[in-house]
């Protein structure tokens, strides 16, 4: 079920309660496409229930992100960086603040200094959203000339090549350019034809765990009972879980324990963590960077 990887991430817990959050959150995950409100639910469930965890705020982070909820996910992206660092939310970050409207906010993130540490799909991902954010200033010129570097950067992931071209032909478009954008339609064509259907069936990057859908039945599924506080918890602001009552192990009390055996059954697995492709291509990135960091360098002349 979880990756070892991820099971270590659990580690604060009681092995019963890591076990039940483990639970939880491969449910969320694995509702969100039959279930979206459901799957919302056990990720707020997780954060509140195991809320000094950062798996546990990662979770309903990604869950809420893809909802579109991105005022809840924006707060628990911050609050799992402040917990460890892990730079790989940025984009996320960034892309949340264009969601709510601060496309200014987001251009700022993605200029910081903790971005220019970004490396592989992860920076590739950032510069898709700050030419998005660009656009939605109507920086049309600029968001346009970041898209064409990247789409055309030297050991970059075939989707992220083909989110660039349509960026581009968007951008293109929008501008007022409609002949350039015609003129792509033929290698775009060719891109989404060779990676289109291969984004859709991968497991996406930003899934930072493993399940097997037929692990979790009915019955198990069942078990998993969700208190209607759990159900509608989203934290007021970010400085709440400090004053959050935890144990010595930092758990919250948890009211809806499985039994062990099922708990055990649900939670064991021996796959192994999924590849997070995050440096590929780094060799050509430094080259891609500068390419685009100096495309970028003009939006603040």
């Amino acid at each position: 079920m979880l990756s070892t990887d991820d099971r270590e991430r659990l580690r604060g817990l009681s092995k019963e309660h890591a076990e039940n959050i483990g639970l939880h959150i491969l449910a969320a995950y694995t509702l969100e496409e039959r279930d979206p409100e459901l799957a919302l639910e056990h990720a707020k469930w997780v954060a509140h229930q195991a809320s000094r965890i950062d798996f546990a705020r990662e979770t309903l982070a990604f869950v809420a992100y893809r909802q579109g909820d991105y005022k809840l996910a924006l707060r628990e992206f911050r609050t799992a960086f402040r917990m460890n660092g892990f730079l790989d939310y940025l984009p996320f970050i960034a892309d949340c603040e264009r969601g709510m409207g601060e496309p200014k906010k987001a251009i700022e993130t993605a200029m910081s200094d903790d971005a220019k540490y970004l490396r592989g799909e992860s920076k590739a991902e950032m510069f898709l959203v700050y030419a998005g954010a660009l656009g939605d200033l109507e920086l049309w010129d600029k968001a346009i000339e970041i898209v064409h570097t990247l789409g055309r950067s030297k050991g970059l992931a075939g989707e992220y090549r083909m989110r660039a071209v349509q960026a581009e032909q968007y951008f293109l478009e929008q501008a007022g350019r409609s002949d350039e954008a015609v003129a792509l339609d033929q290698l775009l064509d060719k891109l989404e034809l060779q990676y289109a259907d291969a984004e859709e069936d991968e497991t996406s990057d930003d899934l930072v765990i493993e399940y097997d859908m037929q692990e979790l039945n009915d019955e198990l599924m069942d078990k998993l009972g969700i208190s209607e506080d759990d159900a509608q918890y989203a934290p007021e602001d970010e400085d709440e879980d400090d004053s959050e009552a935890v144990d010595e192990n930092g758990e919250t009390n948890d009211e809806t324990q499985l039994d062990a055996e099922a708990a055990k059954e649900g939670a064991e697995s021996d796959d192994e963590p999924a590849g997070d492709g995050e440096n590929a291509g780094d060799s050509e990135d430094d080259q891609t960077e500068d390419e685009v960091e100096s495309a970028a360098d003009s939006d603040n002349e």
